[in-house]
């Protein structure tokens, strides 16, 4: 899926629910769906804590993510150092 430049993750999710059929076209995201892709969400993020630290792991970056919350977001790699993400 192509997201465009500055999409929020509220746009992400209308789109998703559009193209599997969950919303027409100019349909607004339903407060219920949205309420699912949160809880979908939340248990990604849960299976994530399993995975890095405990106090920065892969569950902090779905939330960041999904809840705007940047001081989740991992570090920026050191110049020349491969961003895993």
């Amino acid at each position: 899926m192509k997201v465009a430049p500055g999409a929020t993750i509220d746009d992400e999710l209308v789109e998703m629910a559009r193209r599997v059929g969950e919303l027409g076209p100019d349909e607004p995201m339903r407060p219920t769906l949205r309420d699912f892709a949160d809880h979908v969400a939340g248990r990604c993020a849960r299976i994530g804590d399993l995975y890095g630290d405990w106090d920065r792991n892969a569950g902090d970056h779905i939330r960041a993510v999904m809840h705007g919350f940047p001081g989740l977001m991992p570090d920026a790699p050191a110049d020349g150092e491969k961003s895993e993400i």
